[in-house]
Formats: structure tokens, sequence, C-alpha cells
């Protein structure tokens, strides 16, 4: 049985093995880097999804998701998804540097009414959406993990598991351009 703590440190050489692989990665290969970490995250996590948008600098507005990790089977992906399209209210929050998370589709508010719809086409149970910034630099993308099996509650402990990951992926990116 795994305590709380050897969940942490395994946690942290994960965070290690994964944060290692981008110290030196050439720019040619950071996006294989982050789909491979996105992969490690679900499977260490049990989880079904993980995305990752980026502000679009030719078309304003937009945030396409450039990273998505999710296993075979998954419902299929929109050659072009767009998550302030699909995720309107999410985005917003997000891009506003808010982290948003619900253990249940019912907890989102009224105004995700969009959000909720598309969650339920992409099978989405339950998510977490955190910013994408380098220290205090404007936020330009953000991260997603989520739960298509069944309704999940998100303890501290996780919610600070994914931040952490944002900041090494927001680091490569940053690097990459």
């Amino acid at each position: 049985m795994h305590t709380e703590q050897d969940e942490g440190l395994r946690f942290g050489t994960l965070l290690a093995e994964i944060s290692s692989r981008f110290v030196n990665v050439p720019a040619d290969q950071v996006d294989g880097e982050i789909r491979g970490a996105q992969r490690r995250m679900c499977e260490f996590l049990d989880l079904d999804r993980s995305s990752l948008g980026q502000v679009s600098e030719r078309e304003p507005g937009a945030v396409p998701l450039t990273h998505i990790h999710q296993p075979q089977g998954g419902p299929p992906i929109p050659k072009r998804p767009n998550a302030r399209d699909l995720f309107p209210w999410t985005a917003q929050k997000v891009l506003a540097g808010e982290t948003v998370t619900f253990s249940k589709l019912a907890y989102l508010p009224p105004e995700a009414a969009r959000d909720q719809e598309n969650f339920r086409v992409y099978g989405t149970k339950a998510g977490v959406y955190v910013p994408l910034s380098v220290g205090e630099g404007p936020i330009f993308g953000l991260l997603s993990f989520a739960v298509t099996r069944k309704a999940r509650d998100w303890p501290k402990t996780v919610i600070e598991k994914f931040l952490l990951i944002a900041q090494v992926f927001a680091n490569a990116l940053a690097r990459k351009q």
C-alpha cells in the first residue's frame, strides 16, 4: 500500500526525470518531449487526456490545442481544435491566470454551458486547467488534464503537481521560441 508520502516521492522523481529531459533538448524536439511527458503524467496519475493550447500570434483570439495525449479509442479530435471556441468560459478564466478545476460537470457554473456541452462531446467527467507563463510574464497558453471514466476529486497536492509540470512545459516552450 502506497502512502501519500510515497506518492509524493514518486512524483518528485517523475518530475525530476521529466525536467531533466528538457534541460538540453534541441528546439525541434521540445514538442515530442512535451507529448511524452503528458503521457507519463497521465499514466502516473491515472488520467485519460492531457491537452496543451497556446495563444496564436497569427489568429488573434485563438488558442489552438498544439499538444494532445489521449489513448487509442478516445473521441476523435477535430483537425484544428481551438480551446477558446470549444471551452470559452474555461479558456477565459485560465488565460486570466486562474486555475479551473471541476470534479463533476454539474459543478460548472451556468455561464460555462458551452464548455459543459463540449466536455460531454469529448467524454470529460472531471478536469484541471492551468495557465502557462514564465515568471511574471504574460499567460501564453493552458495545460489541461482530464478524466473520462468517472467523476474525480482533485486534492490540492495533485493540483500543485499540475502547476509544477505546467512550469516545466512553459519554460521549454519559451526557450523553443
